[in-house]
């Protein structure tokens, strides 16, 4: 049991429920071997040895000098009487000196706050302790928090909370501070009318939200009592008492949701102006805050932006028809947000009549108009706390209305878009002017990782710049140097959706839509993929319906003899669109040599945007990478624009006539027009229709009409 805690608990609970069920009157508590049993009447000695005595029965021997009959009772470090409930003498360790120390001053202080009443005020002054992960890290107490720890020490001295009186109702009593919110489950004493306290409540100290304004935890701490009142009494309070005035009570619940759905479904009668907490000293009332939902009318309009790359912010107003503007330079460790909020900091320091600010941040909007009376979490980047706290300061300073608004940018230049369209120039204005197009070159590929055909025709850099910017890059220099897709010796289409080669390829990373389908016009290299749950004809006739919705519908599509596409759904629902069906050597993967390296250069691509994690976003930016920013082989233009396109605008516009031998008999045949060519292959016209040869079985051929015996090698010329 010593070394069991958990054992020892379950246990004496198994030896505690025949007296539950032999005194269901009795409230029965217990802390592993430490019991408590409470009821209206006096207990008995008759009661008291038929307690002894069950509890003997499982071997648990109750020492008589243990056993307390009358107040004041100890249990659990408290000390209860008659009327009121205290802790314990306690040795609180004040002298701290490393973290450890200071993890559990807080942790006591922590179980001490619902009966001695210790607010936030006072214990956020400490928390900065906590910093650190390393337990014997040195801490040590400045002035301010030895004064916050002497007034804790203090109230645990003199505060207490008293027993309940079952004939009297519960209500809820709650008080506001500058920065935090305490409550409290009261009784009314029915002779004298005093106030006493049950338990106190407090919401977290730490807070989830990053800005948690103060209406919002007002309305939690108001659920918070509802529950603890109904799991004391069994009923919701009689009064909610509210620290703010009438007027702004009716306001808040016309206007907060939250508020009247914590009030309105309690059924209690709620009360303004709870009585005064002389220790508590400066407390407040929660008032009706400056920020208005709607513009203001004849406010200054106020609109701000922020530039990334010129590390700028902006913000311009009109003042009796002349534009003012004002410049805000970032300071080091300032980002696009941090800016946009900068902005927003100087209005709301330097516009001190009623403004209306237009921003173009969802980000900045939304802080903006929770923060006047919030509680402001603390976050790792200390510049954007700091940028909070002064916004924060700000709103406080001010006398005169505001509002804040939303407003999509880029959209029109008339109306509230002049003003984001100025600001919008000011931002970018300060960006040079002249960017080179190596700079722009270096950017782009840092964002996509296209290759270097990409890089030369996008922004008409050299070749060899284009090759040093791929090389530098951290990504794809462990590849293959931006390469990318080569024109491969398979046959190919003369023009685009003649010849499509389709299969599967499987990317790990992707979990559960691992395997990935793939098509490829042969002609124009153009590549579309699709992540899928499986290789099932499902999923293949769900790959290629998005790719004739893209593509469009190809003549011949060639794929291995998988069995999804050997099967007869694929077939019936191929022949349904007009589509022939033509399938490889089985297990040969040289016929489907174009979609085999299509396969490796999706994957390398795939593995260049490590920094999308959403499965979609990424494969689809990989492909628009592909198609529409990377030039592979022999081309002169992105996939893209030759599919689009339909026909070979690079095919020889002179008629170029070869001999050449017939892969299936070997026959060096009669002179026919090369339709295309390539490395180490070429397209010729023949009677039967077009055929494919390598470019070590051709031979020129000076004049059509001149033959050669059939079967002869012709001579070089």
């Amino acid at each position: 049991m010593h070394n069991s805690p958990t054992l020892c608990q379950l246990y004496v609970d198994v030896a505690l429920q025949p007296l539950r069920r032999q005194m269901p009157h009795t409230i029965i508590y217990h802390y592993m071997d430490d019991i408590l049993l409470a009821q209206k009447e006096q207990f008995t000695q008759t009661q008291i040895d038929f307690i002894i005595r069950m509890l003997a029965e499982f071997s648990l021997v109750v020492a008589p000098e243990k056993v307390q009959r009358s107040a004041p009772w100890r249990y659990l470090g408290w000390t209860i009487t008659d009327q009121r409930i205290t802790p314990q003498k306690l040795d609180i360790a004040t002298e701290i000196s490393t973290l450890h120390e200071a993890q559990k001053l807080l942790g006591d202080l922590q179980w001490l706050k619902p009966v001695v009443g210790i607010p936030n005020d006072l214990l956020s002054d400490l928390r900065p302790l906590l910093k650190g992960t390393d337990p014997c890290t040195p801490v040590a107490l400045d002035d301010h928090q030895r004064q916050s720890l002497d007034k804790i020490l203090h109230r645990i001295a003199t505060g207490f909370v008293a027993r309940w009186d079952s004939t009297v109702p519960l209500s809820l009593m709650l008080w506001a501070s500058q920065q935090h919110l305490l409550g409290a489950i009261v009784q009314t004493v029915k002779k004298t009318g005093e106030i006493q306290v049950l338990e106190w409540l407090t919401p977290p100290l730490q807070q989830r939200r990053t800005i948690s304004p103060k209406l919002l935890q007002l309305a939690s701490l108001i659920k918070k009592g509802r529950i603890r009142t109904v799991e004391i009494s069994g009923m919701e309070p009689a009064t909610i008492h509210l620290p703010m005035e009438r007027d702004t009570l009716d306001w808040y619940l016309i206007n907060s949701a939250e508020l009247a759905d914590a009030l309105l479904t309690s059924g209690a009668t709620v009360a303004v102006a709870p009585k005064a907490l002389q220790w508590i000293g400066e407390w407040n009332w929660i008032v009706r805050p400056l920020r208005r939902e709607k513009p203001i009318a004849r406010a200054i309009t106020a609109f701000t932006d922020a530039g990334k790359r010129s590390r700028r912010a902006a913000v311009v107003w009109k003042v009796r028809g002349k534009w003012h503007q004002q410049i805000l330079e970032a300071h080091p460790d300032d980002s696009l947000q941090t800016l946009e909020l900068l902005a927003a900091v100087w209005v709301m320091s330097n516009i001190w009549e009623p403004v209306n600010l237009i921003s173009d941040s969802l980000y900045v909007v939304g802080f903006v108009a929770r923060i006047e009376d919030a509680s402001i979490k603390e976050v790792e980047n200390k510049r954007l706390l700091d940028l909070f706290l002064q916004l924060k300061r700000a709103i406080k300073d001010r006398t005169n209305p505001y509002s804040v608004i939303h407003i999509r940018s880029h959209k029109w230049e008339v109306g509230l878009g002049e003003g984001n369209a100025r600001a919008d120039r000011l931002v970018m204005a300060s960006v040079e002017q002249v960017a080179t197009s190596l700079a722009s070159a270096r950017e782009a590929h840092g964002l996509f990782h296209h290759n270097v055909k990409g890089l030369v025709r996008q922004f008409n850099i050299k070749m060899t710049d284009a090759q040093a910017i791929v090389r530098a890059c951290p990504v794809c220099s462990q590849h293959n140097g931006g390469l990318g897709l080569g024109l491969g010796v398979n046959p190919r289409g003369l023009k685009s959706n003649e010849i499509w080669q389709m299969d599967v390829t499987h990317v790990a990373s992707f979990g559960r839509l691992r395997w990935v389908h793939v098509t490829i016009d042969t002609f124009s290299g153009f590549m579309w993929a699709t992540a899928q749950a499986g290789e099932k004809a499902l999923y293949v006739i769900r790959h290629l319906t998005s790719c004739f919705a893209l593509m469009g519908v190809p003549r011949p599509i060639k794929t291995d003899n998988g069995p999804a596409y050997v099967g007869g759904k694929v077939n019936r629902f191929l022949d349904t669109w007009g589509v022939k069906y033509i399938t490889g050597i089985p297990h040969s993967p040289t016929g489907q040599a174009v979609i085999e390296r299509a396969h490796g250069m999706l994957k390398r691509y795939i593995s260049k945007m490590e920094e999308q994690s959403d499965i979609h976003t990424k494969l689809a930016k990989v492909l628009y990478v592909i198609n529409y920013l990377c030039v592979f082989g022999e081309q002169k233009e992105p996939s893209a624009i030759r599919h689009q396109a339909g026909i070979n605008r690079e095919a020889p516009t002179e008629e170029v006539w070869v001999r050449y031998r017939d892969p299936k008999t070997g026959v060096w045949q009669a002179p026919a027009k090369v339709l295309y060519w390539g490395r180490g292959y070429l397209c010729v016209s023949t009677p039967s229709g077009t055929l494919w040869v390598p470019s070590q079985w051709a031979r020129p051929a000076n004049v059509p009409g001149k033959h050669c015996q059939p079967g002869t090698e012709p001579s070089a010329e």
